[in-house]
């Protein structure tokens, strides 16, 4: 799973949803946003990440799925 699964579209999204997005992002902790910065802003794979933060790919990987689903969640309920 990969944000483009869970926002598939930005630009088809209604602003409530921007909005919400925007909170949701707001409320991840500073390791989480890292993860989210990195994979997703700067396009580092999650080894680059690990290196990046001092931690492992494992520990990107599972950090990043959980956010994503999170995210998911929150943008779907």
């Amino acid at each position: 799973v990969t944000l483009l699964d869970t926002i598939p579209d930005v630009d088809s999204m209604d602003i409530n949803t921007l909005i919400a997005l925007r909170e949701e992002l707001g409320k991840l902790n500073d390791l989480e946003k890292q993860i989210i910065d990195n994979r997703y802003m700067k396009d580092l794979t999650q080894s680059e990440v690990a290196d990046v933060l001092g931690i492992s790919q494992v520990q990107v990987s599972r950090k990043e799925q959980k956010v994503l689903t999170k995210l998911r969640n929150s943008l779907v309920a």
